[in-house]
């Protein structure tokens, strides 16, 4: 209730919703020539705000409890229906005792009154969604879209800054010297592998991409680091032929991946190990797992330092997929997997 209090565009929605069955009411008894009743009226107000304001509630807290659409749907559905037929009741009580004009003669029986009033019920749920849920909702959606192109944005630009950054290229001519003169293919083979990078981290511009897009620039990226700590560092790429054609938010697994390598498979002193792992899980519909585990410390996932990375791709996850996607860390066995199921798209 006080979070709702805060809201001062939701109250005042309230407000003006609660006016609309009174007004709807009112012009049609006079439209036929009617006394209007003040205590009906305001009886019809006072129960209208009191239906919003608890299905308002009862929907925030849904929310923060995290429950599906249909459970919220069922609950907001029975809330009206209990509340519509109390205040029914609670009406016919009151002009009863006090003969007060709230009631029709012709509906004040037991059986009318909880009718109509379930019915009201649930005619106020419809006015509370039109008042409440749907403005919200659209301005909501606008500012998420919003947050996803900035989103998609600041992921290129993390992209060309990690993987073009002036230590990397150093660090990578700096292997190509050494190569030079003990192996002359080898060093050819580094500076194109660097050259496709740099070509591609100022290109595609595309949200999307496929899984055989994204795990080709992954493997030229591992094939420089590989290079660079020679006999310290191997990759492993296991990606099933059905999910090549898939689609995924581009630059997606980059962060798992420089993650796994710098704060995983580096520190291991007897070799560090990184695979990719690419699957069809079954179901209805089937859903694409990728999986990105190194043989790193075991320390939580977490609390590791390229946790931004696995912030950012969380955040794109529920942004693009809307809670239809997935992403957790698994520590075990001194094995670190970063774990993304998601929808399949071709």
């Amino acid at each position: 209730m006080v979070v709702l209090l805060r809201d001062t565009r939701r109250v005042q929605a309230l407000l003006v919703a609660s006016l609309v069955p009174s007004a709807i009411d009112a012009s049609r008894e006079l439209a036929r020539g009617n006394h209007l009743e003040p205590a009906d009226v305001g009886f019809s107000v006072i129960g209208t705000l009191f239906l919003l304001v608890l299905l308002t509630t009862a929907f925030d807290s849904s929310m923060k409890r995290k429950l599906d659409s249909a459970r919220i749907f069922a609950l907001l559905i029975a809330i009206a229906i209990v509340l519509g037929a109390t205040e029914g009741l609670v009406a016919l009580a009151i002009a009863t005792k006090f003969d007060l004009p709230i009631v029709s003669p012709a509906h004040a029986t037991v059986a009318t009154v909880l009718r109509m009033g379930a019915v009201n019920g649930l005619l106020g749920l419809g006015l509370w969604a039109m008042a409440v849920v749907f403005p919200f909702a659209v301005r909501d959606s606008k500012a998420r879209a919003a947050e996803a192109e900035q989103l998609r944005t600041a992921a290129e630009l993390a992209h060309l800054r990690a993987n073009v950054h002036p230590h990397f290229i150093f660090n990578t001519l700096s292997t190509v010297a050494g190569l030079i003169g003990e192996n002359p293919d080898e060093a050819r083979r580094l500076i194109g592998a660097l050259g496709d990078l740099l070509r591609d981290s100022l290109g595609g511009t595309d949200e999307m991409q496929t899984i055989e897009g994204e795990v080709s620039w992954l493997k030229r990226y591992a094939g420089i680091l590989e290079t660079r700590h020679r006999g310290m560092l191997t990759f492993q790429w296991d990606i099933a032929d059905i999910t090549r054609t898939v689609l995924i938010p581009r630059l997606l697994l980059q962060p798992l991946l420089e993650n796994a390598v710098k704060h995983g498979a580096l520190r291991c002193a007897e070799g560090g190990m990184v695979a990719v792992r690419t699957m069809l899980e079954p179901g209805t519909p089937p859903r694409v797992r990728c999986v990105v585990e190194d043989n790193g410390p075991g320390a939580s996932p977490a609390r590791r330092p390229g946790a931004r990375g696995i912030e950012l791709v969380t955040r794109r996850l529920t942004l693009k997929y809307a809670g239809a996607a997935t992403f957790r860390l698994e520590s075990t066995n001194g094995q670190t997997r970063s774990i993304v199921e998601l929808p399949m798209e071709i």
